[in-house]
Parts: C-alpha cells; structure tokens; sequence
C-alpha cells in the first residue's frame, strides 16, 4: 500500500472496497474540510480530489481555492470498470463529485464559458458569492504588497468578540492583551448605530460578557448577520464597536478611538453593511432584486433584457442574457452608509471591504478600486463612494487638495454628537500625519496653519461647537470648504500656539469703518453660522489679514486673484474669535494696498 495515502484512502483502495463501488453504486469519501486537510498533509489521492473536484485552480497546497462549496460537503467516490473485448478490469474510471444540500451547483449554462459576465447575485450568502469573497481575499492577502505592508507600531484592538468558540448560540468578549493580539486575525463591522444601542459593553456587565458572553439571538439583527458572515468566512474574531469598547468609559474610548486607524487597517476585513440604517435592520436579508429591478428601470432602457439562445459546439443550447450596462457609482453614492460621519474612516482605512450593497456584495482593497464578487452588467470603475485611499492622490496633486476632497466629503455627512466631529475622522488624520510627516490640530495642519484657517462654510449651520476653536471648521456642524487656494504669500505670522487652542499671531487688522472705504463697494464677509454672524451682542465685526492667493477658474482655467481674510469679533483686549472669511476678488498686481499700509498687531484667536 502506498505510504503517501491517508488512512481514508489505503482503506478505498482495496480490492474488496474497489468491488463494491465497481457496482455504480457512491460512497461518502470524506468531507471537503477533511480531504482539504488530508491533501495539506500530503496524501496524493486527496490532493488530485482537491485538484479536479474541489479547487478552482492547480497548485494545492497551498495555492486552492474554495469554489462552491462547503467545508461540511461530502465528496462522493464513484468506481466505473473498464471493459475491452479482452477482459474485464475492476478499475478503469474514479468518478468524484462533491455532495452539497441545495442543489445550487446544478445551475450551469453551456454558453457560460463565453462570458465571465454573469446575472446579478443578490444572494449575498450564497455558497459561489461566499466562496468567491473568500478567494478575493485570500488572493489581496497573498499577492498585494501594499495591502499586506506591515506597520510599525501597530496596535491590536484591546477586546474582540469570539464568535466561533464552542457554544454556537453565544459570542464572547476576548480580550487580546495576551498572546492572541499578536496573532490575530478578526473581521471589523461598520455599520450606521440609528440610535442608542441595546447590545454594548459596560463597567457592569463586561465580567457577563467575558465569562458567558451575549446571546446571539439577542443582538440587533445588523451584528447578527455580521457575526453569521464572519463565520462563512471562515473567522473566528469580530470586532464591533459598541461591543468592544467600553460605552460608559471616557478613558476607553478615548483609547480605542486614538487607536481607530490600526483597528480597522489590520483587520483581515471589514464588512460594510452599506444598506442598513440603523443596528436594527439586517443587511443579508435587504431586498435586492427589486433594487436591480430598479437599477434597471434608471438606465431608461425601453426593454430590460434580451434572452438569446446560442448552440454551443458540443451541441448543447446555451442562453445569453443581454442587460444594459448599469453605472454602479450612481448607486453607492446614496447607501446609508455614505450619509455618516464616522463611516468615512470606516471606509478609507481597512486594507479590505466587503461591502453589502443595494444589489450585490462588492469588494475592494487597496489595490484595487471597487469591483463585484462575481462580475455582471453593473460598473462600478468610476469608483466607489468613499473611493480608496490612493485614489484621492490619483486625482490631486498636493496634500492641500487631498484634505480639501477628504474635509468636503466628512462635513457633507452626518455627525449626531458634535464632539464626535473631531473624533470620527481622528484615524484617517493619525495616517496622514505619519504618511506627510506633519502634525494635525483641530482638523488643521501645522505646516499651512495660517492658510488652512480660511476655510469656507458653505452649508446652513446653525450652531457652534466648544470642543473646537472657532478657527477650526470642526467648531461648526455642517458643509465645510477647506482652502484650496495658492497663497502669493503669506502675510500674517504665527508666535505660538498656546494652551486653550489658542494660535498667537501678529497680522493687520482691518476695523469695520475702515473696511467700508475699501473699493469698490467695501468689505462683506461670509458668515460661518449661515445668514446670522454669531458676533456677540454690542460687537463688531474686523478683519484680520491673512494674505493674497490664487487658484483656478473652473470655467476658463485661468488664474484668479483674492484677498483672504477671517471675520472676527474681539472678544476681550486683543483676543478675537472667528465668525467668518473674507474672500475680496483683486487684480493680479493689484488690491492689497488697503492691507499692506496697516500697522500689524499681536493678536490672539481662540
């Protein structure tokens, strides 16, 4: 008998076992988890079964690939007799198949080789979606550099939630300050709260959590079906925020929020649940063929499809589906997901996506932009809304201009609670800080300082933050346009920045009767809080010079000129706040006169 079978194989390979299948009759080999397992430990037979019968592609191990199965499928074993005029052999023919319990690989079209394109799959837990996620994934793991680069200083999240222990019904919190942190592999949730949550860690019940962990049943059905996906993925560890950071804790909060660009970057992936508004809804069970219907419907084509029938050489009768093309970014582009602050980071920051949207899974790393599981009639290489993080550096040149995209598209989202504007895009600003070598305050880089405060309120706010300066747009609740423009110069002068987000400066400071001499028709400004300046009661408004820039006209490419300046009130003997921006259109060699010939001032600008 050969040395290199398993035992499963030495005892089919008999001539007493080879007899009774010669009959017709299968035989349960083992299951696709076992012969997987047998093959990685060398058994010649089951590494050919891997080959014709379960993988996709050759070179197992360890190149396999899952394709439609399950690891709890049984591999039949069928022996068919060879028969000559001579004699008869007891084996000519080992027939394999794989055994499932839907029947879902029997759907095959015999035109299906002359097209990778194929029907939308809304089943987004199919066994083929699943299993094509899966290869995505494995194959971003092990032939992206950029999406597998390590780190340093990478910092596991403190707590994960066990979801594949041994009790099936029940998840438990994990925490990884021991040996599981180092080699940890989990999948992170992002998703829309809607609301208080029912399910979440506190001081008084994480003992409950880590010793009986939570019911599964008892979550809201959002981080249900989260924990049923990472399951089919075959993980173990779930990260989920409210579960895994303590809600009653400031200080662990603050903690893990600090560390929000590792969580989501080093997790193996992140599941986006795309379509679901709040905890409460689920995104496997959404309704995706009426969304595809109604993608369909939006691409204003008189006929929807067009079935063609087409004689294959074989003989057989093979079927096209002919759809319109469907532009897929029209349809991300308004998922609950795209409407909340803190999904921003969520998005940008993981080296992997599966994202459960309105017609299908997609999937997307960083390496490549957004792409279905399996291919079919929607594009979507406009990009995905958010897009990844090198797309935003695709489309501009400079820094400037990648914070101005990224600023308009966070301050276009919603924020429920107003501090958490400085904390829902803290870990893209933590990448960027050690990517640009620069430091980040309040949403505003240390290196432009004086130029990134002439930022530009373009929405209807109403109220103003504490938790921010008021120079800094994150003080402010809605549509925010960072400064886009080349400064010809910088006049202003930072001293310091002070305790109590204080910048300490010298610039002019242009008082309000002098404004209105300013030709032509004076100075106006545009207010931060909407129609109303916030200005305090008996105060007015002066101007505080920062310096003359250009930029381009959208319309006819060519260079624009104008004078920036901020709003403000004093507030007390030269301390000012800021209410708004100056932005006073001037000649390329001309209009800044009025401001040059002003004595400067030390100032402070909380």
């Amino acid at each position: 008998m050969s040395r290199d079978l398993c035992e499963r194989c030495r005892q089919l390979f008999t001539p007493q076992s080879l007899r009774e299948l010669s009959g017709g009759v299968s035989r349960r080999h083992g299951q696709v988890q076992d012969i997987i397992a047998s093959a990685r430990d060398r058994c010649s037979f089951c590494g050919l079964i891997c080959h014709v019968t379960i993988c996709q592609v050759f070179g197992f191990p360890p190149d396999y690939e899952l394709y439609l199965h399950d690891p709890d499928d049984w591999v039949q074993v069928r022996v068919v007799p060879g028969s000559s005029s001579e004699s008869l052999s007891l084996i000519d023919c080992i027939e394999t198949e794989v055994e499932g319990d839907d029947g879902s690989r029997g759907r095959y079209d015999p035109a299906s080789f002359l097209t990778t394109g194929r029907p939308v799959e809304t089943d987004v837990s199919s066994r083929i979606v699943v299993a094509e996620a899966k290869k995505l994934i494995s194959t971003c793991i092990r032939m992206h550099p950029e999406c597998s680069a390590i780190v340093a200083h990478s910092q596991p999240p403190a707590r994960v939630l066990d979801v594949s222990g041994i009790d099936a019904s029940r998840a438990i919190l994990a925490s990884t300050n021991d040996d599981l942190g180092k080699k940890l592999e989990y999948v992170a949730l992002s998703y829309c709260w809607g609301g208080d949550q029912p399910a979440k860690l506190l001081h008084n019940n994480q003992i409950i959590l880590e010793r009986e962990g939570v019911l599964i049943t008892s979550l809201p059905k959002c981080l249900q079906d989260a924990v049923e996906c990472t399951r089919a993925l075959g993980y173990r560890y779930l990260w989920v925020d409210a579960l895994c950071i303590i809600q009653d804790s400031e200080d662990d909060k603050l903690r893990e929020i600090s560390n929000m660009a590792s969580i989501y970057r080093d997790s193996v992936v992140t599941i986006v649940a795309a379509v679901a508004q709040s905890a409460f809804e689920s995104f496997l069970e959404f309704d995706r063929p009426s969304s595809v219907d109604a993608a369909l419907d939006a691409s204003k084509s008189i006929t929807k499809q067009c079935l063609v029938e087409l004689h294959v050489d074989n003989g057989s009768v093979g079927t096209l589906t002919i759809v319109p093309s469907v532009e897929g970014r029209a349809i991300t582009r308004n998922m609950p997901i795209n409407r909340r602050g803190w999904c921003l980071q969520e998005s940008i920051l993981p080296r992997r996506l599966l994202l459960y949207g309105p017609q299908e899974l997609l999937f997307r790393c960083r390496t490549i932009d957004c792409q279905s599981v399996i291919s079919n009639v929607i594009d979507y290489s406009g990009g995905l809304d958010p897009p990844r993080p090198s797309s935003y550096e695709q489309r501009e040149s400079d820094s400037k201009r990648i914070w101005n995209r990224l600023v308009r598209d966070y301050t276009n989202r919603k924020i429920s609670m107003p501090e958490d504007r400085i904390h829902a895009i803290s870990g893209i600003i933590y990448e960027l800080e050690r990517k640009w070598a620069d430091e980040c305050i309040f949403g505003v880089w240390k290196s432009r300082l004086l130029e990134d405060i002439c930022w530009t309120s373009t929405g209807n706010q109403t109220t103003r933050s504490h938790h921010a300066p008021s120079w800094s747009w994150m003080s402010v609740d809605g549509r925010i346009e960072a400064n886009y423009r080349d400064f010809e110069g910088v006049d202003a002068k930072v001293s310091s920045i002070g305790e109590e987000k204080t910048i300490y400066m010298t610039c002019r400071v242009m008082t309000r009767s002098q404004s209105a001499r300013v030709k032509p028709m004076g100075l106006s400004y545009n207010p931060d809080l909407g129609i109303e300046s916030d200005e305090p009661s008996g105060k007015s408004v002066e101007f505080l010079y920062i310096g003359p820039a250009r930029w381009k006209d959208i319309i006819g490419s060519t260079s624009r000129y104008s004078i920036l300046a901020l709003a403000v009130v004093e507030v007390h003997d030269g301390v000012f706040k800021r209410v708004g921006i100056v932005q006073k259109n001037i000649g390329k060699n001309h209009g800044v006169e009025e401001w040059t010939s002003l004595p400067r001032r030390s100032i402070a600008l909380l």
